[in-house]
């Protein structure tokens, strides 16, 4: 897996290290839709349960500990992109580059490309982002399992209360 890369001093290329950090985005992407889904479903079972009427006692016992595990999985998933855009902003914001790995390092009018040192401490800064960003992802699935785990139980108790 992509995340298991540890970048050591003076052997990686920039482009190596932007590769990993443009991979690792897409692996949060993915991630994160992952959970959507799972919590979508979720949520669409949830509600067309309730409307169907009230569960009984012991499914409206169990209705906060779903939303609890629920809001959770999704603050993951709004975390991790909330702070990829704040680092791509703050790297954008010291280079004056763009961020697109198809586009050269030089900044917009300017024919000065970016000091080698300047440009790897800023691909370090985006690939330990990627990194938190996987971190967080992975959170966000794990939780919306665990969701979609508590959501079949909640489905249980409420059949078994007769509601």
């Amino acid at each position: 897996m992509v995340t298991a890369f540890r970048p050591g001093p003076g052997r990686e290329q920039p482009e190596d290290l932007l590769g990993h950090a443009c991979a690792l985005v897409r692996l949060c992407g993915r991630d994160s839709a992952i959970a959507a889904v799972f919590l979508a479903l979720v949520l669409a079972g949830t509600v067309s349960r309730l409307a169907a009427g009230l569960p009984g006692l012991p499914a409206l016992a169990l209705l906060p500990v779903l939303a609890g595990s629920f809001a959770v999985s999704a603050g993951y998933a709004v975390r991790s992109r909330r702070t990829l855009v704040a680092v791509l902003g703050e790297v954008r914001g010291r280079t004056g580059s763009p961020l697109d790995p198809g586009v050269p390092w030089t900044p917009f009018a300017s024919a000065v490309a970016l000091d080698d040192r300047v440009r790897d401490a800023e691909l370090r800064r985006l690939l330990s982002a990627a990194h938190r960003c996987g971190e967080l992802s992975w959170q966000a699935v794990a939780w919306a399992a665990a969701t979609s785990v508590l959501f079949l139980f909640w489905t249980l108790a409420a059949a078994m209360a007769g509601g």
